[in-house]
């Protein structure tokens, strides 16, 4: 979510902002409409471009992390609530930003759930 609050200034940078999801089209279509999100999301329930990419997955990274409670007790605090869990609730994230010749210029894999890169460093690498 807060990637699409900067879609304006990925966009003035040439870039555009997809996520993909590990649900069905349908959990997409619901969480597209939910967060009021514009930009695409695609779905991978097969987990393909997640291993492609090397994104952690597991128990142990999710609930089973200490790391996850501190993120999801710090996320209450300032009042974020993370809804019904759609798709793969083992298969964590990251973030890429990939040059149209499929370079990429930006890596980030979360190590466990509520592990975000900063928004300073994904728009740098768009520089």
């Amino acid at each position: 979510m807060q990637l699409h609050r900067e879609k304006s200034g990925i966009q003035a940078r040439g870039a555009s902002l997809l996520f993909i999801g590990t649900g069905s089209p349908e959990q997409a279509a619901l969480f597209a409409r939910k967060l009021s999100l514009t930009s695409p999301v695609w779905v991978d329930p097969q987990l393909l471009t997640f291993r492609a990419l090397q994104m952690r997955r597991g128990f142990r990274r999710t609930l089973g992390s200490p790391s996850t409670w501190k993120a999801t007790a710090r996320a209450w605090w300032q009042g974020l609530r993370q809804g019904s869990v759609q798709g793969d609730p083992w298969q964590l994230g990251g973030v890429l930003v990939v040059r149209p010749d499929g370079g990429v210029l930006y890596r980030y894999l979360s190590a466990f759930a509520g592990d975000h890169p900063q928004v300073a460093a994904i728009l740098a690498a768009l520089r």
